[in-house]
């Protein structure tokens, strides 16, 4: 009698191909795996799994009281979606025939996202510089931020947080999905040499996360003020022996902007008989009689923004 002995080839049957694993997915996490099927029995029948090398996985094999076997993929680190979507291990049977016969099937991984990124913008400090009298519209400049997550969880709104002054937000209009800031009120340099905003970025996940920058914006000034003339006191009238040289009035003279566009000049009608006294600037002007007439001062700025006082 002649006996055929032979060995059948363990079939993975019915293996999930593709795990949806959140990278939220705490280590210890276990995910069932599909037992192999083999039709031999005894020794040549399955005798263990082996997985692939990979970093995040191993392979947890567990008997069952009937002494057959099956597996379980077990999370020993932290996934990472933005590190790494997806990978792939490959799962092989091996029975305890002899030779050894064995049987493969792909395992891919696709990582989920989690909202774990906080939204970061270009800068941590923006500076920018506005003319004054800038035109309602104007583009003062447009924030940038964005979150390495995917998704809602990556979608970004700004908005002004509690730091921002109200003024502040009178003056600046920001837009929730773009990011630009533009001018929506009047820009004074006279009323605010500087405005400082915070803004916040924040993402549409579960849970939302945000970040923040800071924004200083400059104020530029033009010349947009002309020279003021005020008499601070002056006599009308006088009486006619009055000496020559006594003070008839002090006069001040002052322009709202700065640098050169606040410097000033101020000059005297050259047909009367007055004569005032150089000074330093901010200080008085000492009109002095050489005898009585009326007179009128004229202030002249450094662009010839021209104003007009009559004293007398």
């Amino acid at each position: 009698m002649r006996v055929c002995l032979y060995q059948r080839i363990p079939v993975l049957l019915f293996l999930p191909s593709l795990f949806l694993i959140t990278e939220s997915a705490a280590p210890g996490s276990r995910f069932p795996l599909e037992s192999a099927q083999d039709q031999d029995v005894g020794t040549n029948s399955l005798r263990s799994y082996q997985l692939s090398s990979n970093e995040h996985f191993v392979l947890n094999i567990q008997t069952r009281n009937d002494g057959s076997k099956f597996a379980e993929l077990v999370l020993e680190t932290p996934l990472d979606r933005e590190q790494q979507k997806m990978q792939e291990m490959v799962l092989t049977s091996v029975d305890g025939g002899s030779p050894e016969r064995s049987g493969t099937a792909l395992i891919t991984i696709t990582v989920l996202d989690a909202n774990d990124n906080v939204p970061v913008f270009d800068q941590s400090v923006y500076r920018a510089s506005l003319v004054e009298n800038a035109p309602r519209g104007t583009l003062v400049l447009k924030l940038n931020a964005t979150d390495l997550d995917e998704g809602p969880n990556a979608d970004i709104t700004y908005s002004f947080t509690l730091y921002t002054s109200e003024k502040t937000q009178y003056v600046f209009a920001l837009n929730p999905n773009t990011g630009e800031i533009t001018v929506k009120g009047t820009i004074d340099y006279e009323d605010m040499k500087f405005y400082e905003m915070h803004v916040e970025a924040k993402d549409k996940g579960q849970h939302p996360l945000l970040g923040q920058c800071k924004i200083v914006v400059d104020v530029t000034d033009t010349n947009d003020n002309y020279p003021e003339i005020t008499v601070k006191s002056y006599k009308s009238t006088v009486n006619e022996n009055i000496p020559v040289g006594t003070v008839i009035a002090i006069v001040g003279i002052s322009d709202r902007d700065t640098g050169d566009n606040g410097k000033v000049n101020l000059s005297i009608n050259q047909q009367v008989p007055f004569w005032y006294l150089s000074v330093y600037d901010s200080l008085p002007i000492h009109l002095m009689r050489k005898c009585l007439f009326s007179s009128s001062f004229n202030g002249r700025d450094f662009w010839g923004h021209r104003v007009n006082r009559p004293t007398f």
